[in-house]
């Protein structure tokens, strides 16, 4: 996966949250309809901005939004886009939906990340390897389970073709590559049993699936209407009598969505004055995590992996601040 920008990507389509101690303590806005302001009043280029947009226009961006103090500085669309218009957004929501999921399971008591998947995925318990990977392995993609690549006969085309269903291709033919902890590997089966894991230690209770926990307690309350926002490929699998949701891939948010959700995440899990996301569990999320560094390269400048979202705590962006983080897709 190659990395390019910035605090919030996604495929083609960019929204940028610009982190400053006036925008932490101001009032959020009461819909999705930031108010506008010059970017010059809020210390930004206007040329560098119109530059930036030009670039990522040339690569198939589909739409730009940079907001800064709680004020929409840059909104540009391709044509045929629009602010109501969702946007594929692949393997960003591997952040947006399965970092947030995985903080609001953590928030409820229901696992610790030290704790082993196989808790809940019973079908691990007597595995002498994947009986030992826990929920912070899964979530910083060091939990030693392949990745599935497309369009490759076997069990990697059944992931992305769905049949019978990712999860159950994920938890019983994934193959372990190395020991859990010991490297990073990036895994879509490796988030996919993190749903499953999550969605497990609530026990198969109406409502607990992915989707309806995300709606409930997080899109709803910080004023993402359903038609801003989807996930998981639109479909829900039954599996171990539990609904299963994907979170590593299949999701279409509008711009708009996607900043308030780094909005929350940034304002430390406060909505308005209603406290939806642990603050230290997030600041736990956004430090590095023990697992391994991913290998590098100068054309391929790949952060860490905090838990759900990509970090720059060791510089590895060095015209970045430190405690950027990100979320990414494939296609830019």
């Amino acid at each position: 996966m190659q990395f390019r920008l910035s605090v919030l990507l996604l495929a083609a389509i960019v929204s940028v949250v610009l982190p400053h101690a006036a925008a932490v303590r101001s009032q959020a806005p009461a819909s999705l309809d930031w108010p506008k302001a010059e970017p010059a009043s809020q210390g930004m280029s206007p040329a560098k901005l119109d530059a930036l947009k030009d670039s990522l226009a040339k690569q198939g961006t589909k739409s730009l939004l940079i907001i800064r103090h709680d004020k929409i500085v840059y909104e540009w669309y391709a044509a045929g886009h629009g602010a109501q218009k969702k946007h594929y957004t692949a393997s960003l929501v591997k952040a947006i939906v399965a970092g947030i999921l995985f903080l609001l399971g953590w928030q409820d008591g229901r696992f610790e990340p030290e704790e082993p998947v196989a808790k809940y995925v019973t079908h691990w318990k007597n595995d002498p390897h994947k009986s030992k990977i826990t929920f912070r392995h899964l979530a910083t993609h060091s939990s030693g389970l392949s990745d599935a690549e497309h369009n490759v006969p076997g069990w990697e085309e059944s992931f992305w073709k769905r049949r019978p269903d990712p999860f159950t291709v994920a938890r019983d033919q994934a193959p372990m590559l190395f020991a859990p902890g010991q490297r990073f590997e990036y895994s879509n089966p490796g988030i996919a049993m993190l749903a499953y894991g999550v969605t497990a230690s609530y026990g198969g209770k109406p409502g607990t699936d992915q989707r309806s926990l995300l709606k409930k307690r997080i899109m709803d309350p910080i004023g993402v209407p359903a038609s801003e926002w989807s996930m998981g490929y639109g479909q829900t699998y039954k599996v171990d009598n539990l609904d299963l949701v994907a979170n590593w891939g299949g999701g279409s948010y509008t711009a708009r969505a996607v900043a308030h959700v780094g909005r929350l995440m940034l304002r430390k899990g406060d909505w308005q004055g209603k406290q939806l996301l642990d603050p230290k569990l997030i600041d736990k999320a956004l430090t590095p995590s023990k697992a391994p560094i991913p290998q590098r390269s100068k054309d391929n400048p790949q952060p860490a992996s905090g838990l759900g979202w990509w970090l720059n705590r060791d510089g590895v962006w060095p015209s970045v601040p430190r405690d950027a983080f990100a979320g990414a897709g494939a296609g830019h």
